[in-house]
């Protein structure tokens, strides 16, 4: 019988959802431990002994602790049985995947949080509304981001890596999906962005609105802690 993956897991969390619905799609045995974030569950000293670093996500599989979100996708991938092109075998396609995943802390997780901390935790906590020309900034920011990924990381391509899904696509949509906190319409200038898009969560469904409810009820329910 195979291990079960433990995962810690924060529907907020854009790696954390990324990492949920890899092990979900690829049917990995797995058991869910909500930490909310918000309630600074991830400080408490029962958390930190599993992570001292107070990040999500984490998983424990069996006795082995592993933090860092794409270090947990791979072993994940390396240890349960998946179809390859999760993370492709050949070289080309496993380097563009890898070439995603080495972008992005820069680049689209960078303008994610932005959106993020200017939309959602700064008006919450001092409650003031984002003003306009911060709007327009972060937004410009996120804007010309999209651009940059889809003229080189989609380019005339279904999937970030070729014809097939991978794991760089989930974690880039997960990331992307932040800028549902804008409330904005931040994909009608990039419909390349919403067609691939759509394909990914075609082709991870029904596990793909499953994992992102928990956003889109923190959407719908005004931004409040």
């Amino acid at each position: 019988m195979a291990v079960e993956f433990n995962l810690y897991h924060e529907p907020l969390s854009q790696p954390s959802r990324s990492v949920l619905l890899l092990m979900r799609v690829t049917g990995a045995p797995h058991k869910v431990h909500h930490i909310r974030l918000l309630k600074g569950e991830n400080m408490k000293p029962e958390f930190l002994k599993i992570n001292p670093f107070h990040a999500i996500p984490v998983i424990v599989h069996g006795d082995f602790t592993l933090t860092e979100s794409k270090a947990i996708a791979r072993y994940v991938l390396n240890t349960h049985q998946s179809d390859d092109h999760w993370y492709p075998s050949d070289p080309k396609k496993r380097a563009r995947v890898d070439e995603y995943l080495g972008y992005e802390p820069g680049n689209t997780r960078k303008a994610g949080v932005d959106i993020v901390l200017n939309f959602m935790f700064y008006p919450n906590k001092t409650g003031q509304p984002i003003r306009e020309e911060k709007k327009k900034e972060v937004m410009g920011k996120f804007d010309k981001m999209l651009k940059g990924f889809e003229d080189y990381f989609l380019e005339d391509r279904p999937f970030i890596a070729g014809d097939e899904i991978s794991i760089a696509d989930i974690f880039a949509v997960s990331e992307i999906r932040q800028a549902d906190m804008s409330g904005t319409d931040y994909l009608s200038a990039h419909p390349r962005v919403s067609q691939w898009m759509e394909r990914v969560r075609a082709a991870t469904q029904p596990h793909f609105d499953e994992v992102f409810q928990g956003l889109e009820v923190f959407v719908d329910g005004g931004l409040k802690f």
